[in-house]
């Protein structure tokens, strides 16, 4: 067995190469650990190569609320819902979807809130000193985003949620028709209503941003083994990391494996985490990169239009399915018709390009998990649902509070593991 030793005196190593354990793994070579990565598909490989780019502080509510339950059977049978159940799937998916719906209640909604919001109102804080440390600050725009709202009736009914969202400290403004006639040109007229969120933030290219991070990892003094890890396990003294070539001794490891986790869990803690693969794609348009300013999402459409460096991406829509189930790229391509739907002019078909699909790791309470074992030589941190890229780093400032032994600036009770035992 491989011993590997850190000048601090304590090694780490980080299994999952997402966003997750890319933060993770940076922020605790920073603070002086010897850490290693194990990832067998290399840097933001999975989930973190294509998403919306949007770090997304305004979303500090659950997926599952009291609001979704009369929107489910006409999001379920329209061929064109933002939300569509692989029905192949079903026998493997159904005791999730039961344990989500049994969440859309007021008492876990107000958990949830509470808890999302204690994650978002820290993030870009967090982004901003890991970024400015490595003098990676530039994958960041902070220039805001845009909420647009076609139907009145729509956002008539959304202004309980602006209020929900001032009583939890997101800050908002809204845009009328002139407003946005004025600012965003390159919008249909159609689109009434527009609600601007000045805090929060985009990167032109996620892939790009865990490559950064990636090399400024190993320029720090980081180690990367391209290996499949097949388990953990906690030892009186020392945490073994098994993999698919050999066994490597470390103090304490960190599991930050995404929509791959449970398999893992279960060996580890004997708990099967009802962790499900949301799917989201992606579409796109290889022209109109300066087309937008900054992220647009539709309230009615429920997609995004991000301005990235190698085009607008559009993003969105969520698929329930088994993990390993082919993808269905008409997801993809129903990207289109919404984009046309929300533009003053249609994007030539021949300025679409990529087509591509994430799973989303989540949870049935829209928390991610951010936990130790009892002796805390095994630390998880998984689940993000949409909110990896968001909460990426506070949570790399959590994890590595817990290996220092420190105490976390915030109650870390809601994200425990053992909620699901």
């Amino acid at each position: 067995m491989l011993i590997e030793k850190s000048s601090k005196g304590c090694s780490v190593a980080v299994v999952g190469a997402g966003i997750i354990g890319l933060c993770s793994a940076l922020k605790l070579q920073l603070e002086g650990y010897q850490v290693t990565v194990f990832d067998p598909s290399g840097a933001g490989s999975k989930c973190s190569r294509g998403n919306a780019g949007h770090f997304a502080t305004e979303q500090i509510f659950p997926l599952a609320n009291p609001g979704l339950i009369p929107q489910l059977p006409k999001m379920l049978l329209s061929p064109n819902s933002p939300v569509s159940i692989r029905f192949r799937d079903l026998h493997k998916t159904a005791n999730w979807m039961l344990r989500f719906l049994s969440k859309a209640r007021y008492k876990p909604t107000t958990h949830a809130t509470q808890a999302l919001t204690k994650l978002n109102s820290r993030a870009m804080g967090s982004w901003k000193k890991l970024l400015d440390d490595v003098e990676l600050s530039h994958l960041i725009s902070s220039t805001g985003s845009l909420l647009v709202f076609e139907n009145e009736q729509l956002f008539e009914r959304y202004q309980s949620t602006l209020n929900a969202m001032t009583n939890n400290g997101v800050s908002w403004e809204v845009w009328h028709k002139e407003q946005l006639k004025s600012r965003m040109p390159n919008l249909a007229n159609s689109v009434k209503f527009g609600v601007f969120f000045p805090d929060t933030s985009h990167t032109s290219d996620p892939y790009e941003m865990c490559l950064e991070l990636k090399s400024a990892f190993l320029s720090c003094g980081g180690k990367w083994r391209e290996e499949k890890v097949e388990n953990v396990q906690e030892k009186v003294s020392r945490s073994v990391v098994v993999t698919d070539k050999a066994e490597y001794g470390f103090d304490k490891a960190v599991l930050a494996t995404g929509a791959q986790s449970v398999p893992l869990i279960k060996r580890i803690m004997n708990i099967k985490v009802p962790l499900q693969a949301e799917r989201g794609y992606h579409l796109m348009v290889t022209k109109n990169r300066e087309f937008l300013p900054f992220p647009v999402s539709s309230a009615d459409r429920k997609f995004i239009m991000t301005p990235m460096k190698s085009g607008l991406r559009l993003a969105g829509t969520v698929e329930y399915a088994a993990i390993d189930s082919p993808p269905n790229m008409k997801r993809a391509s129903m990207l289109k018709e919404l984009a046309n739907g929300l533009l003053s002019e249609p994007i030539s078909d021949d300025d679409f390009g990529e087509k591509w699909m994430g799973n989303r790791p989540s949870l049935p309470d829209s928390l991610p998990v951010i936990d130790q074992t009892e002796k805390g030589r095994i630390l998880f941190a998984f689940g993000h649902q949409h909110l990896g890229l968001t909460q990426a780093a506070i949570t790399a400032e959590l994890i590595t509070k817990m290996v220092n032994g420190d105490e976390t600036q915030i109650d870390l009770s809601p994200y425990r593991l053992m909620r699901f035992s």
